[in-house]
């Protein structure tokens, strides 16, 4: 576990919230801060005048955080709701400053762009759409968990390291990994003298060549 990269005060498509001095609450593992990187790049090119902000994620070196149960490992990365007048300031789903439609576009692109395990937020539009769990204490925020870089993947999982794997095994890189994927995997696997078993672990993802 490194955490020891921290997360500019702002950037291409991003701001920041709740950073602490010297952004003490802002440092992650080198692929966490990549990705909340490539998720401002996208989202810039979506809307280019309205960034949206990023909260906690770890202390240096990891450890606990109070009063989060997580955040230890620089894998958790909160996310202000989008506001209708795009200010960086709190809103929750129950304000009329709430943006729902900007927002579900902002999760949305977190999944494609990001190696995202788990998401909560208890708009219940965005539960019902797929793509948040409901957690107490995540209606002014949502709370995107990623998996670490070369972390093992199977079906069922989504996210950009998904969609890297499907690139390379020459398939639609949609950032979902199902049957067709989990096919493709066992048949590289067959290819490169691995066990067939679907799952992109430490010895498939080398055989790949990705990391």
């Amino acid at each position: 576990m490194n955490v020891n990269t921290l997360l500019p005060a702002s950037g291409v498509g991003f701001v920041t919230n709740n950073r602490g001095p010297s952004g003490k609450f802002q440092f992650g593992q080198k692929s966490t801060i990549d990705a909340a990187k490539a998720v401002g790049t996208a989202w810039h090119e979506l809307n280019a005048d309205h960034p949206f902000s990023i909260g906690q994620i770890s202390l240096k070196g990891g450890g606990v955080m109070p009063p989060h149960h997580s955040h230890r490992v620089g894998l958790d990365v909160d996310v202000r709701p989008m506001r209708t007048d795009g200010a960086n300031q709190p809103v929750n789903i129950t304000d009329s400053a709430y943006d729902r439609a900007a927002t579900t576009a902002l999760i949305t692109l977190w999944w494609k762009k990001a190696p995202v395990q788990s998401l909560f937020f208890n708009d219940p539009t965005v539960i019902a759409a797929g793509l948040s769990q409901f957690v107490n204490g995540h209606h002014h925020h949502f709370h995107a968990r990623l998996r670490a870089r070369g972390a093992t993947i199977r079906i069922g999982d989504r996210g950009s390291d998904v969609a890297e794997v499907q690139a390379k095994l020459g398939l639609e890189p949609d950032g979902r990994f199902g049957p067709v994927t989990q096919d493709a995997v066992e048949q590289f696997q067959t290819e490169h003298d691995l066990v067939p078993d679907g799952v992109v672990g430490p010895k498939t993802w080398a055989a790949l060549g990705i990391l």
